[in-house]
């Protein structure tokens, strides 16, 4: 009994996974909402943590909508004049301190993004006491988040919008470390 309940926390686990590859996907397309991303993977996971732990506490990882609506614009005026993007708030701090270096803010920009992101789901680790898996889960998200986001890997088209292939990429990969987090002990 207890294999086949594994089992299917594993199978709901990658339902989870392309759910969240999807919705982060379709979050960035044009014409698209962002609360597919910002609300709808937040949700997701939550619900998937609250049928792991049967623990209310887990509604804490809805705050993962805050760093997701954070922006992680870089300021383009200098660069991309025709653009005139003075970039999100988090994104200008970073370009302004790693003195305009265009690269390094988008890394540092996003990586905070993603320490925020995994920050939320602390709620699992203090219910689970899976410290470890935290960890590594949390520095997973962070990395991919800096160094797959602002990738350009080419289109697809799914429901009749040209989704990223860097975003869904990085939305799979980032909703797989939330669910490891959630489910391993």
């Amino acid at each position: 009994m207890a294999n086949v309940k594994v089992k299917v926390k594993g199978v709901l686990g990658l339902i989870v996974v392309a759910f969240g590859a999807v919705l982060g996907a379709l979050g960035g397309a044009e014409n698209s909402s962002k609360s597919f991303r910002r609300v709808l993977i937040p949700l997701i996971l939550t619900g998937f943590a609250y049928l792991n732990t049967q623990s209310i506490l887990v509604v804490s990882i809805m705050t993962m909508c805050f760093p997701l609506s954070l922006g992680y614009g870089i300021p383009s005026f200098n660069n991309y004049p025709e653009y005139n993007d003075e970039g999100s708030g988090l994104g200008k701090f970073w370009y302004n301190l790693l003195k305009k270096n265009e690269t390094l803010a988008n890394i540092f920009t996003r990586g905070t993004i993603g320490l925020l992101i995994g920050l939320s789901l602390i709620s699992v680790s203090i219910i689970n006491h899976n410290w470890l898996f935290y960890g590594i889960g949390c520095l997973g998200i962070a990395l991919t988040n800096s160094l797959v986001s602002w990738r350009n890997w080419g289109q697809y088209t799914l429901f009749n919008r040209k989704l990223n292939w860097s975003d869904s990429v990085n939305w799979g990969l980032i909703t797989l470390f939330g669910v490891l987090i959630i489910i391993l002990k």
